[in-house]
């Protein structure tokens, strides 16, 4: 890997990299946003975002899963791409325990319907306990099975609260949340202007066409937080979000860009 931006160099400590100038917040964590994309804007290709990256991204993914206290998903996409329990390898955790971190991050699944299967390996292949966060009037039947393998966080009414829910991730010490998704919960996040940093990698290929974002069953899914194939999805935003580039890696033809929010206009109106 080289850097580009801010200056150029042949050698990159990620660790080191995507370590500078991580500014918790006073009242909720750190949220970074990892994603991946074509060059056309695609998030996923035959219904899945693993075609998309090479070994740099997969590099990346773990370096980033490995500064976080929390690895936040949406439920559509801890399906589709088929989630366990987050690993990293054994030198990052060892690297975590150094700091004072539990060796793993926790996994947080971020569900309206509740419609997760409890026995599936995310919730039952060992790890720390995952997180389900769910809206206030979410049916109690749905998460009945939830309990015995997670922790519940309820927040929010006809729809997850996502502030009230960090600050809740807040309260149970966790400073640092990677989100990796979907493209809705990207959204909302945004939305309610959560997210500090957007950590996106171009991937240089084309999908083409509206089935190269999101295709087969994940465009079907009635999950409200699976949005369609863009790395931030489902309703517009009130205002763009404007970002500054921190820096850009490149590596076999793809970039790695790593970008701070720059929200105007004060907080979003509740």
């Amino acid at each position: 890997m080289r850097l580009l931006l801010p200056e150029t160099s042949d050698r990159v400590n990620l660790f080191e990299l995507y370590s500078r100038e991580v500014k918790v917040p006073a009242d909720r964590p750190f949220v970074r946003v990892n994603m991946v994309s074509t060059l056309d804007g695609a998030v996923a290709f035959s219904g899945r975002a693993g075609s998309l990256g090479g070994p740099g991204d997969r590099l990346l993914f773990s370096v980033l899963r490995s500064l976080a206290d929390v690895v936040l998903v949406g439920a559509g996409t801890a399906r589709v791409e088929r989630y366990g329990p987050a690993k990293i390898p054994l030198e990052a955790q060892d690297i975590r325990r150094q700091r004072g971190l539990a060796p793993l991050p926790t996994m947080a699944v971020v569900t309206l319907s509740g419609a997760l299967d409890w026995g599936s390996r995310l919730f039952t292949g060992g790890g720390p306990r995952p997180i389900v966060i769910a809206a206030g009037d979410t049916r109690s039947e749905a998460l009945a099975g939830a309990v015995d393998v997670a922790d519940v966080v309820r927040t929010g009414t006809g729809a997850v609260d996502l502030s009230s829910a960090l600050k809740a991730l807040g309260e149970r010490g966790v400073n640092h949340v990677l989100c990796e998704g979907g493209p809705t919960l990207n959204t909302g996040l945004a939305a309610a202007q959560l997210v500090d940093e957007l950590c996106l990698t171009l991937s240089p290929k084309l999908a083409g066409g509206v089935g190269g974002g999101l295709a087969g069953g994940w465009l079907r899914s009635n999950d409200p937080l699976v949005g369609p194939g863009r790395s931030f999805g489902g309703q517009p935003l009130a205002q763009l979000v404007e970002l500054d580039l921190a820096h850009v890696v490149e590596e076999d033809n793809f970039l790695f860009l790593r970008l701070r929010a720059r929200y105007s206009g004060g907080p979003p109106s509740s």
